[in-house]
């Protein structure tokens, strides 16, 4: 009789279905105090996949809506929208109703799956939402008094998806169309939806596995809201490897010293700022952290010393300073950090981003042409390869604008995305992430890198939470520069004269403003939006 085999996975659901039928006693999720197993998480994904194709008002629509915040219901309403075939489009109860409100509309979803803790938000959102919607109310037997205002919506409580035959068994083979729908912030100000083919994240999956070798004993960390796509990362290499996925609770976000010692985590993941804040919270002492292997930053510039300070509290881990815009699905290269060689291979205080995952590809567009690794060269880093997403929902003109064509010497075409973020290569180091192509300024006539400021800046104060910005905030027309300063010791006029003596006149931030933080987004990057809507108009006085 000839051996049988288990055919492999071609999409992220596969690999948790995989998983749930190979380690079904094992915990899959842990929130509070409470571990659901994987089969515990399977029957549930399974009753709600079966409801979202018995309920689904439009069942030719790609997608389905997701209002919940680290629940069961959360995080088994995603596995259920992706056994159904369907994609899932996060929304984020931190985020102004406006921009929920955008995100369903644009989308065009026609059924959302709503938890209680978002319940609150989702008031205010369907009041005023576009389009009438089929709402799963999976947490809720009878419906909630708030509904009864609502009534050109359809709510479906907890009761009728449990009278409905579980008849999906296991996630819909081909995987759909789209995996995920996640709106970035657009130049106009609406946000623009990037679709991320299941294709796009199974690549992705794939790479992680190989790079990290995570097991069924590992317990990995979900530090990102489902609007972030660092989420997917976490969600998905845990369940494909058979672990144990934590949800950091809203409150230990910023200060999550606690919650690692308790749960013994093994995998860290979130972004830069939470180093800085902990710093500041005196909750970085030397081997606090024993039980880490791997910590993957991203989302943001990850500096010199918060790297030593993050390598100090956890000396058995290896740190991963990982890059990659949505576009490229969640991240494409990474950078493993040696705490002898490293500080010499940062430039201007910053960790490198490193060289691509293998299967993936980068080049620079200089003057327009595309430039393979070249030692000092420096250019928009472009993306190619199978992570790279098949372009922007309902959006041509802009897709076309960012994704394009090339075709080499050799006669290969290849498609490749522009990420409108400046880099320099090093050879033996990988690339350098140096800034936004639309953060460099002219001021009178000089072309400036903010980021070579903010690192003098930096140094001058000697504090990490800095930031500067171009004056006039909006408009070409930039005449100088103004500086952000956080948790430093010396004065404006010290920090001041240490930038004069370093940078050209025209460099130097023509006035400091005090914060006691940096504004942060919903994501946890610099808010540099916010900033910019804090500037002080500069006097005439300075440099």
């Amino acid at each position: 009789m000839p051996l049988m085999t288990t055919p492999p996975p071609i999409n992220i659901a596969q690999r948790f279905h995989q998983t749930a039928l190979r380690h079904p006693q094992r915990p899959a999720l842990c929130i509070g105090d409470t571990r659901h197993r994987y089969a515990e998480l399977l029957e549930r994904v399974l009753q709600l996949a079966s409801a979202i194709e018995r309920f689904n008002p439009d069942p030719t629509h790609p997608t389905v809506a997701l209002f919940g915040y680290r629940s069961l219901t959360a995080y088994a309403s995603i596995l259920a929208i992706l056994y159904a075939g369907k994609g899932y489009v996060p929304l984020n109860p931190h985020f102004p109703v406006s921009r929920n409100r955008h995100i369903t509309d644009l989308s065009g979803v026609k059924l959302l799956i709503l938890d209680d803790r978002c319940a609150e938000s989702a008031q205010a959102l369907l009041e005023t939402s576009a389009n009438a919607l089929t709402i799963l109310l999976p947490e809720h037997p009878t419906l909630p008094e708030w509904t009864h205002a609502l009534s050109r919506h359809r709510f479906v409580t907890s009761s009728e998806l449990c009278a409905v035959a579980p008849h999906v068994t296991a996630p819909q083979p081909d995987g759909g169309s789209i995996a995920y729908l996640l709106f970035t912030s657009g130049s106009t100000g609406i946000p623009k939806g990037v679709v991320v083919s299941p294709a796009n994240v199974e690549a992705f999956v794939a790479g992680m596995l190989e790079r990290y070798q995570p097991g069924p004993e590992d317990r990995f960390s979900q530090h990102s809201d489902l609007t972030f796509d660092a989420s997917v990362h976490d969600q998905f290499v845990c369940w494909a490897a058979g672990a144990c996925l934590y949800p950091v609770p809203e409150a230990s976000r910023m200060a999550p010293a606690r919650f690692i010692q308790e749960h013994a985590l093994t995998f860290w993941e979130s972004v830069p700022a939470v180093i800085t804040f902990m710093q500041r919270m005196r909750l970085l002492r030397a081997g606090a952290f024993p039980s880490l292997r791997w910590c993957v930053f991203g989302g943001e510039r990850l500096t010199l010393e918060a790297a030593r300070l993050w390598q100090n509290a956890a000396p058995n881990a290896v740190i991963d300073n990982s890059y990659g815009p949505t576009e490229g699905t969640i991240c494409v290269t990474g950078y493993l950090w040696n705490a002898d060689r490293s500080p010499q291979e940062c430039l201007n205080g910053i960790v490198p981003i490193g060289v691509p995952y293998p299967g993936q590809s980068a080049a620079m567009l200089v003057d327009g042409d595309l430039v393979p690794e070249t030692e000092g060269i420096q250019g928009e880093l472009c993306l190619s390869g199978s992570q790279v997403t098949p372009g922007y929902w309902h959006h041509p003109a802009e897709t076309q604008r960012s994704y394009f064509l090339h075709t080499d010497a050799t006669g290969t075409s290849r498609r490749w995305y522009k990420t409108g973020d400046l880099v320099r290569w090093q050879n033996g180091v990988g690339y350098h992430y140096l800034d936004r192509v639309d953060r460099q300024l002219k001021i009178r006539g000089y072309r400036v890198e903010l980021s070579e400021i903010e690192h003098t800046l930096r140094q001058a104060a000697q504090s990490d939470q800095v930031a500067v910005v171009g004056w006039p905030t909006s408009g070409e027309n930039v005449t100088c520069v103004v500086g952000f300063v956080c948790d430093s010791k010396r004065t404006d006029a010290e920090i001041l004269e240490t930038c004069a003596q370093r940078l050209p006149h025209y460099m130097v931030p023509r006035h400091l403003q005090r914060l006691s933080l940096l504004p942060l987004n919903a994501n946890g990057k610099t808010d540099l939006l916010k900033l910019a809507e804090l500037v002080h108009p500069p006097t005439a006085a300075g440099h």
